[in-house]
């Protein structure tokens, strides 16, 4: 599918339409999402609460602008579901300045309240972002930025100003990048001659932060911002959704872009979707590591679900999908607004709940009652989020799986090994998790499935509009590390250190070595390297991670044996380390060494090379 290319030139046009009265949010929403930012679904990680908030310098007369409201209560606030994204912080209420807007400003009449409410604030705290509180009880006001202590525009309304905000910083973290150094500009004035004659401006106010006083310009699939203040330690930065669109405009403004690490990659980059064809399985159809064999292939079976379920749906909504468990005790409804639905037929006093989970239409169910008399509901929406939560309890937080194409199916059973998930992603993807130690295989069986179904010895019921095919799951194949798991959940890891505080990451980055996605076992080693590699062995969780580590590297399927040796090897190194942590660290390493020699001989020559690596860290003393 060829990617639709976005003419930011035409920018401006977008802003002035939208400034004409459209949804304040849309424009918002819609840059977000071409910059490759996604819903995560489930709830806010961040509040209005969670900033940095103060007791005093807060005037409850004054009335907090809608716009500002609205944007905490949005789904589409990136910033309340990932802050990190911003490196900013926030200010609940919004509090007085100790600056005021000057009376010769302009911003103020004769006598009029010179007060900013400040809601925002840059990460280091240079320069503050607020309204005037003459202005607080407009519902979009103008918003003014502290520069060289004093208070000038920034944007001409609220909504407008996080618009921006996020036109600052997601590109950063999703598109391609390339930053050209001021002297380099300076040398070169035709470098801005060229970005003014070739780009229109995005009709946005100059951003002015770290007196950067940054111009940005808009091209096909890309953004160019020219920093012309005094902080600007970059004086051009171009980002693009494209690396072909970023190299267009360095050849354009003629900007050396040949160098090996001139151009920075995404670091926001979404797991891919699978390439599968339709769902295609025959009797005696096996998966070649053992974890499925078919049994049988017959008509289509479609789970038989009480009708009083879809009654729990309201006249106002439109059913989607429903579900049962097992004795028909509990009944799940899910609507076309996101709605999930929930009645406890057994209960003294049934009463259905009712929860807005999703922000999509729901489209699978399923319901289970443990063994312990806890009942679980999930739920898949057609963003492709799963939520997971017991109808005693209040939903986690965030969701239980997402990926980006619609959940198809879901089917959990109680297995001899414990509870079980099994959940279809519209690309054909199936994965079935062990919910006691969260170890999770992926099934690449093929689109079209439409009905799945688990039953307590292990058979999945996949159903496709052709038929319905047995097939039985082998769990000790299926996941492979389940008891790795369940023993990484015996170490006390809050307890320990890693290079970047306490270890409380450190088992889900090691089950996340597991994986059988190549980007996302490879992600885990690199976050791993540098929470625990260090020569002065200042980790204490380095020592427990170890033999599960080597345990992993056992593993001939390991999508990141190279990378993951070379971490065992370099935990090894730490011959300048003082006291008994270097010797207890280096010891837990050379245990292994007989367990990883046969690496030696392995095919690939990355993993001779860091066996090798191994061998002579293993071979060093440490030095007290």
């Amino acid at each position: 599918m060829t990617r639709e290319i976005i003419d930011y030139g035409q920018f401006a046009d977008r802003l002035r339409a939208w400034q004409q009265g459209r949804p304040r949010w849309e424009l918002l929403d819609a840059v977000q999402r071409e910059w490759g930012y996604e819903d995560p679904g489930g709830e806010p990680g961040h509040s209005r609460w969670g900033g940095e908030n103060r007791t005093d310098g807060i005037d409850w007369d004054l009335p907090v602008p809608v716009a500002l409201n609205e944007w905490w209560d949005s789904p589409v606030n990136s910033f309340a579901f990932d802050p990190r994204l911003y490196w900013v912080h926030t200010q609940w209420p919004p509090t007085i300045s100790e600056l005021e807007a000057a009376a010769d400003s302009g911003l103020v009449g004769p006598g009029g309240d010179r007060r900013v409410c400040v809601f925002m604030s840059e990460y280091h705290y240079s320069h503050e972002w607020g309204y005037l509180a003459a202005e607080a009880e407009l519902p979009d006001p103008r918003v003014v930025v502290s520069v060289g202590g004093a208070w000038v525009v920034q944007s001409r309304s609220l909504s407008e100003f996080l618009t921006q905000l996020a036109f600052e910083r997601l590109p950063a973290h999703y598109g391609w990048t390339l930053r050209v150094r001021r002297a380099t500009v300076d040398a070169d004035p035709e470098i801005v001659r060229r970005l003014t004659s070739s780009y229109r401006e995005l009709g946005l106010l100059p951003w002015q932060e770290m007196g950067t006083d940054a111009l940005s310009y808009g091209a096909p699939d890309a953004v160019i911002r020219h920093g012309r203040g005094p902080g600007a330690d970059f004086a051009v930065v171009i980002n693009a959704r494209t690396r072909e669109a970023l190299v267009a405009v360095a050849e354009t403004l003629g900007v050396d872009w040949s160098g090996d690490k001139a151009i920075s990659p995404p670091s926001e980059v979404p797991a891919p979707l699978e390439d599968l064809g339709p769902l295609s399985l025959t009797q005696g159809d096996a998966d070649p590591r053992g974890r499925w064999t078919v049994l049988s292939r017959g008509p289509v079976a479609t789970p038989s679900v009480p009708g009083a379920a879809a009654a729990l749906v309201p006249a106002s909504g439109v059913l989607r999908s429903v579900a049962a468990d097992q004795d028909a005790t509990t009944l799940v409804a899910g609507d076309t607004d996101g709605w999930v639905h929930v009645l406890e037929t057994d209960d003294e006093s049934p009463e259905t709940i009712s929860l807005a989970l999703h922000r999509a239409p729901v489209t699978a169910l399923a319901c289970l009652e443990l063994d312990s008399g806890r009942r679980l509901v999930l739920s898949g929406d057609e963003n492709g989020v799963i939520r997971y939560w017991s109808t005693r309890r209040k939903p986690l937080r965030t969701p239980f799986a997402r990926r980006r194409t619609p959940v198809r199916a879901l089917a959990p059973a109680q297995l001899e090994t414990g509870p079980a998930l099994a959940a279809a992603w519209a690309d054909g993807l199936v994965r079935v998790w062990d919910l006691g130690s969260d170890a999770v295989a992926g099934l690449r069986l093929g689109t079209g499935i439409r009905f799945l179904g688990l039953d307590a010895d292990g058979t999945l019921h996949v159903t496709d509009a052709h038929g319905t095919s047995a097939l039985r799951l082998d769990p000790a194949k299926l996941w492979p590390h389940r008891d790795l798991q369940l023993r990484l959940d015996g170490v006390d890891w809050g307890s320990l250190w890693t290079a970047r505080g306490p270890g409380r990451m450190i088992p889900d980055l090691i089950g996340k070595v597991a994986s059988d996605d190549k980007k996302t076992a490879m992600d885990a080693v690199h976050d791993l390297y540098r929470l625990l590699v260090s020569k002065e062995a200042a980790s204490t969780a380095a020592v427990p991670a170890i033999p599960f580590l080597v345990e992993l590297m056992t593993d001939p399927d390991n999508r990141s044996r190279s990378t993951l040796l070379l971490l065992i090897a370099d935990l090894a190194d730490v011959r300048r380390a003082r006291g008994g942590r270097g010797d207890a660290q280096l010891a837990a390493v050379r245990e292994a060494l007989p367990t990883l020699r046969y690496l030696h001989d392995d095919p690939e020559s990355s993993i001779r090379w860091a066996a090798n690596e191994l061998e002579q860290n293993c071979a060093a003393s440490p030095v007290p």
